[in-house]
């Protein structure tokens, strides 16, 4: 398949613009004055450029037969009937070259008319007037013979015996009198005589108000009578034709034709109805008059090679289950696309069948005049996708295509719909159509949008029910071989979503020059300051970063804005008017090296650059996130106002809140797409950048938006290795010594070590606490450092058991070497001094050698304590874990937590234990409670409660209620924990157990343990 441009060559006149209107608008009278354009007035030139139709073949034969007697039986009047610029003008012309007889083209002629038919040189004598060129009031004047003619019969008189023969009518002339058949008798005689009439419809409107010499008619009535007198004459002679033309019924002189057709049936009735009505262009020819007159070549051979393409590929649409006219899978269609090509049929058919339906458009000349100007566009633009010339590439773009399409047409308001949805003039923002196909152009494909637009477009100038296309005929119009149809439908779709006049109703698109929903919501929308625009995003971002795992900072301007401190994490989101950068250079700005590099007041340097890090807007993006956010509060204006809400229609109500929805969803994605540049503190990084590493955040759509981006962002720093959190590999304590311990300290507190995460850039952030307590332990096991905890004055090395390990700035590492020196004492190695046997009270003697009374029995004590830890939750824990490890128990099955607690600190623990039980991971829980709640002097309440977890957590959340609005409040909670597999007292969940219920707040607790 060939494109146009290698099968096809236009005309010259058309490539270098030569089709001026005044080629197209053809004019009788000047080519009877000898006055016009070559293209009509060379008789060779003429039918070159003139495709001879069936109705110009018959207008020919009828006539020429008649006034050369070679027919004698053909018709004397002929009368020519279409709507204006169907060819009637031009079929007179052509009439008149072959009735002339002189410098006709032989090799042409066969191909117009039989060559026995053509007259000699000034065998037929010829008058022909234009009904627009008489002038009632102030006559057609002639310059040879210095004489003015005022009606049809006395111009008619002049042309065909000059001033002679005018001064035969010279009288009924100048009384707008209508003559008699007489008249015309004495001016013909025998001789051949053409008589062409033009247009007489705009003749009749203006002759209305022309009143006779007696006042008792006007010169409308009058040129009526003498018609019928004309008529009667030529019938009468066998060597005289009329040949006049009359509009179609949506001509701007329908009316005046219609009281003329009704008038000249009479004249009918009188001539015995010798009138033949031919149709110069009929429907299926308009393509081959195009053809001919835009081309000199056409290659038949690319021309059925494309319509077969073209059939395949829409035969392959409908497998598809693509929705196409039933017409275009058939062979009378594949014979119309070779027929048309170079053009689509669907761009014929909407110029000839749908816009031509307007009365300006003069069918066969605009579609000419139009064509050409596409024609010459399309060779100048070569576009790749131009197999054939079809409705969307009627390039709007173009001055005089864009004109010819309203303003000619008095559809002016559709230049507005042309700027707005489809091509913008040079400087003007870009239309939407252009807008949507942006992603598609810049990936190669067509733009599809602005196919569908300049498509819809020809379909919606024409008014009424018949305004617009349906889907079907849409895609038939839009698709050639390779494409998508689904894209056509997306591209329609969107231009629904975002044009200011595109509609649809369910069954047809088109475009309305009156506003849509979404032009309201623009012209809303400017009324946004941007001030106001601007307020509504700083508040907007301020909800899509939460803190959490950071502590997120807004808009910070000083150093002092964002605190120096070990803490969580600082996100500190940096406002886009402040800062901004762009992925083609993003080093980080200056106010974020600032941050990153100063602290406080006195801008002192920052102790803790590693726990901050940075979001900066991309600042190509921030006029259009602006821009979103003016268009969602023109929305809320809009729906906002109750009572301008119900001017509108339910449907229409319907889609300004589906949009507002859609609007309020376009400011979070704009923000998170705006703010997509992150830097984070890394060694590696250049010093000049403050250490400031750049990561682009992952785009997002609309289905991947949260609520809070701050995930987004750590998800990204774990992807750089540089978050830990309680899903990274646990860090060595040898590297992490290696980074965060300096060469000359032999000891470091736990607190100083978590610091060092904040302070070292070469470490990661520390998400996680876990994380850096398993670091301890492994650090523990490894020999890397001894712990000591300074409350039990105990140490514990690679030896010991496992301590519960607390981050405090009491509990201390020390390196191994270093508590060897300081002799600390270490769990597992120190002997410890069992305490003295008590003595009987009796004998005085140690009760294992008391002998006083046979009958007082002694019970020796247990020498095995119960497992058992009490006190606050780390305390209890420690002795807990200290017990198990001396009894070399591994495995615990059951674990019992009791506390006890009164008015409002025991309700927040009740509610905090009910919080956590979840999160202790036992596969079995019970719950044991015991309540007192006093609510006034008269009101009280019992609860005692037995019950697994699950029926328990069914009641908790009344209970709860309960306790808080209980005056007083007592209550004492016994939790157990079941493990039937055991668990570990060294593993992570049993250490996930005493992170729970240490970082929860709660006071003194008793552990009771069973293996």
């Amino acid at each position: 398949m060939q494109l146009v441009f290698d099968a096809c060559t236009p005309r010259t006149e058309v490539l270098q613009g030569q089709l001026t209107e005044d080629i197209f608008a053809a004019r009788l009278k000047d080519v009877l004055d000898g006055a016009a354009a070559p293209v009509y007035q060379n008789p060779t030139t003429f039918f070159e450029n003139t495709y001879p139709t069936a109705g110009l073949r018959l207008l020919l034969t009828e006539a020429l037969g008649r006034l050369t007697g070679v027919r004698p039986a053909s018709s004397p009047i002929l009368r020519l009937e279409t709507a204006f610029g169907g060819g009637k003008t031009h079929n007179l012309i052509a009439l008149y070259h072959a009735a002339r007889g002189e410098d006709l083209p032989e090799a042409l002629m066969p191909q117009v008319v039989d060559p026995a038919l053509l007259p000699a040189p000034g065998q037929v004598r010829i008058a022909g007037v234009v009904g627009s060129d008489l002038d009632p009031a102030t006559g057609l004047y002639h310059a040879a013979e210095n004489l003015r003619t005022f009606t049809l019969w006395g111009e008619l008189a002049y042309q065909l015996g000059g001033s002679a023969g005018y001064a035969l009518a010279q009288e009924s002339d100048h009384n707008r009198s209508a003559p008699g058949t007489g008249l015309f008798a004495e001016l013909v005689g025998d001789r051949p005589t053409l008589i062409m009439l033009d247009e007489l419809a705009r003749h009749m409107r203006a002759a209305q108000s022309v009143p006779t010499a007696t006042g008792k008619s006007d010169l409308a009535e009058q040129t009526v009578a003498f018609l019928m007198s004309l008529l009667e004459f030529a019938a009468s002679r066998a060597n005289v034709v009329v040949v006049l033309t009359l509009a179609g019924a949506e001509d701007a002189f329908a009316k005046e034709t219609d009281q003329l057709r009704a008038h000249l049936a009479e004249a009918y009735k009188v001539s015995a109805r010798q009138e033949r009505v031919i149709t110069p262009t009929g429907e299926t020819e308009i393509a081959a008059i195009v053809r001919h007159r835009l081309f000199a070549t056409i290659d038949a051979q690319a021309a059925a090679e494309t319509a077969q393409a073209y059939t395949e590929a829409y035969r392959r649409w409908h497998e598809q289950n693509v929705a196409l006219p039933t017409q275009a899978l058939t062979a009378e269609y594949a014979q119309a696309l070779a027929a048309a090509y170079p053009f689509h049929p669907e761009l014929l058919n909407a110029l000839t069948l749908r816009v031509a339906t307007i009365p300006n458009f003069q069918k066969t000349r605009g579609a000419l005049r139009l064509l050409a100007w596409v024609v010459r566009r399309v060779w100048e633009e070569r576009p790749a996708d131009a197999w054939c010339i079809a409705p969307y590439h009627v390039d709007l773009r173009n001055t005089e295509i864009a004109e010819d399409l309203t303003s000619r047409l008095e559809r002016p308001a559709f230049r507005q719909v042309i700027e707005a949805d489809i091509i913008s003039p040079k400087g003007a923002a870009p239309g939407h159509a252009y807008q949507i196909d942006g992603p598609w152009a810049a990936t190669g494909k067509p733009r599809y949008a602005r196919r569908v637009a300049t498509t819809v477009l020809l379909h919606s100038l024409v008014q009424g029910a018949i305004s617009g296309i349906a889907p079907p005929e849409l895609l038939l119009g839009t698709l050639a071989p390779g494409d998508e149809p689904a894209l056509v439908h997306k591209a329609a779709e969107r231009l629904y979503d975002k044009g200011w006049f595109f509609e649809w109703d369910g069954l047809r698109y088109r475009f309305k020059p009156e506003p849509s929903i979404n032009k309201i919501i623009n012209d809303e929308m400017q009324l946004v300051g941007l001030t106001t625009a601007k307020a509504e995003l700083d508040a907007r971002i301020r909800k899509v970063w939460k803190s959490g795992a950071f502590r997120v900072v807004y808009f910070p301007q000083e150093a002092d804005d964002v605190d120096d401190d070990a803490d969580a994490p600082k996100l500190a989101v940096l406002h886009y008017d402040a800062a901004s950068t762009t992925a083609t250079a993003p080093q980080p700005p200056e106010l974020a090296r600032k941050l990153a590099a100063r602290a406080g007041a006195l801008e002192g340097f920052r102790r803790f650059p590693n726990n901050l890090l940075f979001l900066v807007a991309d600042g190509e993006r921030v006029d259009e996130l602006v821009e979103i956010v003016r268009h969602y509060l023109g929305i809320n204006r809009i729906t906002g106002d109750a009572q301008r809400m119900q001017e509108f229609t339910e449907e229409q109500r319907k889609k300004i809140k589906k949009l507002g929805e859609g609007a309020e969803l376009d400011v979070r994605v704009g923000i998170t797409k705006v703010y997509r540049h992150l830097y984070f503190p890394q060694a590696e990084a250049l010093q000049r950048d403050a250490n400031l590493m750049h990561e682009m955040l992952p785009a997002q759509d609309q289905g991947d938006v949260q609520k809070d981006q701050s995930d987004v962002v750590l998800r990204v720093l774990r992807q750089q290795q540089k978050a830990l959190t309680g899903n990274e590999p646990m860090l060595s304590a040898a590297y992490v010594k290696s980074r965060a311990w300096d060469s000359n300290v032999s000891q470091l507190t736990t607190e100083e070590l978590r610091k060092a995460f904040a302070r070292r850039l070469s470490l990661p952030m520390l998400f996680d606490l876990n994380q850096l307590k398993k670091t301890i332990l492994n650090g523990i096991k490894m020999q890397v450092w001894v712990y000591y905890d300074p409350r039990a004055e105990m140490g514990y090395d690679h030896q010991s058991s496992p301590p519960a390990v607390q981050i405090a700035d009491e509990v201390y590492l020390y390196l191994p070497a270093e508590a060897a020196r300081l002799g600390l004492p270490i769990k597992g190695k120190v002997i410890i001094t069992p305490p003295p046997e008590e003595t009987c009270p009796v004998c005085g003697k140690p009760q294992s050698q008391c002998t006083c009374g046979d009958d007082i029995i002694i019970t020796p004590p247990s020498t095995e304590k119960p497992l058992r830890g009490a006190g606050v939750p780390q305390q209890a824990f420690q002795q807990l874990s200290d017990i198990c490890h001396d009894r070399q128990i591994a495995h615990i099955q059951t674990l019992r937590i009791a506390l006890q607690g009164q008015g409002q600190a025991g309700a927040r623990a009740l509610r905090t234990v009910g919080v956590v039980i979840p999160q202790l991971n036992a596969p079995v829980a019970h719950v044991k409670l015991n309540t007192a709640a006093e609510f006034g002097a008269d009101e009280s309440a019992i609860i005692n409660v037995d019950l697994a977890w699950e029926r328990y957590r069914q009641l908790k959340a009344a209970i709860d209620d309960l306790a808080k609005l209980a005056d007083k409040f007592t209550m004492a909670l016994t939790l157990t924990l079941r493990f039937p597999e055991g668990l570990a007292v060294d593993s992570d969940a049993f250490r996930n157990l005493h992170e729970v219920l240490t970082t929860v707040g709660l006071d003194v607790i008793q552990l009771d343990a069973g293996s």
